[in-house]
């Protein structure tokens, strides 16, 4: 049900948006609630209507958990989510303590089924708070903000776990682990039933209990878990849970009583969210951070899912079927633990594999490292032997995989960081302890902010920021003020950091005024370096908070004719998110010296930016076609579905430069992405339209000619329109290239590009041999509906231009004069239709005035402004 659901619930997510599914799923399960309710009271539920409840639990737990977070990670940016969804994460462990007690307690004056309309009572709660929370928090985020802290969809989750063994293992290992905990949850409930037959009694025992697991629980993760996995090791600390379990279910089969059920239940219920869960967090540390994101849903909710459905289908068939006393369930458990340790010691000998690599990726020399060096069982050890004693590039990869976990015991190993030699390094040591509560290292810190490193400053004022615990205004004030500029701009870049998003915090510290007085110190400053270095601290402080009353000076920034604040204008307009710079960074798309930091600022926008850049820019030619070119690289680098559905639409109606663009990155986003979907009807609908304006075209250039040899032999043409004409042919002849080039291009997505790019060489510069070659080859991958239009399209390339036998092959028909220019006009082609006006204005005929009143409401400006020129040229002398 939860699988199957899950595909009406993405299809309702992309219809409604999230804070209508919130509000309808609390209504909803409030109704079900008092509804389950009542049919409890009244006797109205039993049989097979019981399952009905039975499975709204299960998903509702889904269902709420998964909405919940999403509108978390869309309420706070990645660091602040790093820094309090720890917290957040409690009030669930504190929500099962508090409400099993309740239960206890309720059971002694209410019935049983009573509870039921608590529930609801207190889900309806919710309904003002998510309200609360969507209308002051979530509103004011703009799309783009939405897309940056939603998770984008990629290559399914299951393909990634597949191509990775260790993943692979990690999900056999939590669905082993889930099915278990099943099996033991029906073996606690069936003994706690029949051991309690008084049903207050048995439900004020399931809420006592259930608390007290989720306190002994916290207890665990608060002072075991820790020790346990920092003295055992990770893959040893992978054996408890399996071990405790194993000992309680032999237990069970010698001695079938209702205590030793209850501490297996305790030793799952315990460890399972404790000492098991921060063992196999640590042992994903090797899986890169993009890959973790999209697997994480997937192993959670669907393996977890599936390996419910399999323990009922087990208590189906073998229990239920065969009517075995549920005692006999632990023989099952049994069997299922000894595979679970089966798994789990070949994940231990993945791991190992996996750390290796992730080793040699971080650019190190490839020494030997043999197992005894990099024990499994000895993880924590491992990671902190590299801080110590790794290169700088091991040190810098394993910084950023301690940034994702943000673990207490690397503390000290990257607390000695602090004075390692590469400002990079020391810089990633103090993004790392700024997550880290071991000690308060703000005396050490705060010697950092004379670093020479600019970023080590930025990071250094960010720890401070957080963890001062004096005055932290007057701080900022004295390290703002100081002479040494260096230290004064990075005080600036690091607190407005710290307080994007947060306006009572920049009110707090006075970030405007601040920002205003930085503006004021440029005209004292006499060294152009130290102008320059100002000015980009200022722009990175506006870009940051997100400070809208200064946007102004980002725009007048972006045009400076120094590069290097150019740059840094553009990355920080790109900064604030907000629409009304889009166009002035893409203006600068086409500039040598800003167009790499161009890209990553747009890239930067996330996702939405797609169909802004389609709709505002490419449709409505707002930008040079150069610019155009390069925003189509923009798009690449997403490479993601909605890129390449928007890349398909530029292949058809548009210019060639960009045309020839999307369908070179296509070409490469379809070989090395194969998850994304390209449509092969798609490419051969594309290939037939350019075989077809490729005979159109030649159907025009023959045409032009017999147009040309009629009217010499009738009224010699003047030289003008001569050159005019001749000018429009020698176009056409060249776009025939384009046309060829571009039905290659497609070819080149549909087959590898290593077998068509060369055919395509040939048939434009090869010998003729060559090119009867090529055309062979062609003939000999082609399907048959390709082969029929194409194969004549290259043979035509044997022959000259106008030559008969080309002209006969390709089927071509005459078109009058006039047909000729309408055809021209309607091409998505500036320079062709500028071409066939230009030809009009020079034949000087007024018939052809309603082709130059169909221009007049052309996309292109110079296409419309030529067309009024030749109009009103032609009425003053019909006048």
């Amino acid at each position: 049900m939860a699988i199957v659901g899950s595909y009406f619930y993405d299809s309702a997510m992309e219809k409604y948006a999230l804070n209508i599914i919130v509000d309808r799923t609390i209504i909803g399960s409030v109704i079900s609630l008092v509804l389950f309710a009542i049919a409890f009271s009244f006797n109205l539920a039993s049989g097979y209507i019981l399952y009905i409840p039975y499975v709204w639990v299960a998903l509702f737990g889904l269902l709420t958990a998964s909405q919940f977070w999403i509108m978390a990670n869309l309420v706070y940016n990645v660091r602040e989510a790093k820094r309090v969804f720890g917290f957040i994460g409690a009030g669930a462990i504190a929500g099962g303590i508090f409400g099993g007690y309740l239960t206890s307690l309720l059971t002694k004056i209410l019935y049983t089924e009573n509870l039921l309309f608590v529930a609801a009572a207190l889900l309806l709660c919710c309904l003002p708070i998510t309200r609360y929370i969507w209308s002051t928090e979530v509103v004011k985020l703009n799309p783009f903000q939405v897309s940056g802290r939603s998770t984008p969809k990629g290559e399914s989750p299951f393909r990634l776990i597949k191509q990775s063994k260790l993943l692979s293992l990690i999900a056999l290992v939590i669905g082993i682990s889930v099915l278990i905990a099943k099996l033991v949850d029906y073996q606690y409930s069936d003994y706690a039933s029949r051991f309690i037959q008084n049903q207050d009694e048995l439900t004020s025992f399931f809420g006592f209990w259930f608390s007290t697991l989720s306190v002994i629980s916290l207890l665990i993760q608060l002072f075991l878990t820790k020790r346990i996995v920092g003295t055992f090791g990770v893959g040893k600390s992978l054996l408890w849970l399996p071990t405790g379990i194993l000992i309680g279910s032999v237990l069970l089969l010698i001695l079938p009583q209702l205590w030793v059920v209850v501490f297996i239940k305790i030793v799952d219920g315990s460890l399972k969210q404790s000492v098991n869960k921060a063992a196999t967090e640590l042992l994903s540390i090797p899986i890169p951070i993009e890959i973790k994101k999209k697997t994480k849903t997937f192993t959670d909710v669907v393996v977890d899912s599936i390996a419910t459905g399999l323990a009922g289908f087990i208590l189906i068939f073998f229990i239920n079927a065969l009517e075995i006393p549920s005692t006999y369930i632990s023989l099952i458990i049994i069997i299922l633990i000894s595979l679970w340790l089966y798994f789990i010691y070949h994940l231990r000998r993945e791991y190992i594999i996996a750390f290796k690599g992730l080793l040699e990726q971080s650019g190190v020399k490839k020494e030997k490292v043999d197992k005894k060096e990099i024990k499994v069982t000895s993880i924590i050890d491992t990671v902190v032997r590299v801080l110590n004693s790794g290169t700088e590039n091991q040190i810098l990869h394993m910084l950023h995989k301690t940034l994702e976990v943000k673990d207490e015991r690397f503390f000290y190993a990257i607390k000695n960081l602090l004075s390692y030699p590469s400002a990079k390094v020391r810089a990633l040591a103090i993004e790392n302890l700024y997550f880290l509560n071991t000690e308060n290292l703000c005396v050490p810190i705060q010697d950092l902010i004379m670093d020479k490193d600019q970023q080590v400053t930025t990071s250094a004022f960010r720890y401070l920021l957080k963890n001062y615990d004096q005055d932290q205004v007057q701080l900022f004030n004295t390290y703002l003020n100081v002479e040494d500029n260096t230290i004064a701009n990075a005080a600036l870049v690091g607190l407005s950091l710290e307080l994007r998003n947060n306006t009572l915090l920049q009110g707090r510290f006075s970030l405007d005024n601040r920002i205003e007085n930085a503006l004021s110190q440029l005209t004292y400053l006499s060294s152009e370096e130290e102008k320059t270095n100002k000015i980009q601290a200022i722009l990175e402080a506006i870009g940051n908070a997100k400070v809208e009353r200064f946007y102004d000076v980002i725009k007048v920034h972006i045009d400076s004719g120094n590069s290097a604040v150019a740059n840094t204008a553009i990355i920080a307009a790109s900064k604030t998110l907000n629409e009304q710079f889009v166009s002035l960074i893409v203006a600068k798309l086409s500039g040598k010296e800003t167009r790499k930091s161009s890209v990553e600022a747009l890239y930067f926008f996330g996702e939405p930016i797609i169909d802004i850049l389609y709709e505002k820019v490419l449709r409505e030619n707002e930008v040079e076609m150069e610019d155009a070119a390069v925003v189509v690289l923009v798009m690449e680098k997403f490479a993601s579905q909605k890129a390449v559905n928007t890349l398909i639409k530029l292949t058809g109606e548009t210019e060639h430069t960009i045309k020839i663009e999307a369908i070179e990155v296509l070409k490469r986003l379809k070989w090395k992405y194969p998850h994304l979907k390209i449509n092969d009807r798609f490419i051969v609908d594309r290939i037939l339209d350019e075989c077809n304006l490729y005979q159109n075209t030649l159907s025009v250039i023959h045409s032009q000619i017999i147009i040309r040899y009629k009217r010499n032999s009738e009224i010699p043409e003047s030289r003008e329109e001569n050159e005019a004409r001749n000018g429009l042919i020698h176009l056409l002849e060249m776009r025939l290239d384009r046309q060829l080039q571009r039905i290659f291009k497609f070819l080149g997505i549909k087959y590898p590009p290593q077998d068509v790019d060369p055919i395509l060489n040939s048939i434009l510069h090869g010998k003729e041999e060559q090119r009867i070659h090529a055309i062979e080859f062609l003939d000999n991958i082609l399907d048959i509906q390709l082969k029929k239009e194409l194969i004549p399209v290259a043979e035509s390339t044997l022959l000259e231009t106008g030559s008969e036998k080309k002209l006969k092959n390709l089927n071509i028909k005459v078109l009058s004069e006039f047909e000729c220019y309408t055809a021209l006009l309607k091409r998505k082609d500036v320079k062709l239709r500028l071409a066939v006006l230009y030809l009009i204005e020079k034949i000087n005929e007024p018939k052809y005035n309603s082709l130059l009143e169909m221009a007049l409401d052309d996309s292109h400006e110079k296409v419309r402004k030529k067309a009024a020129e030749i109009l009103q040229s032609t009425e003053k002398t019909t006048f």
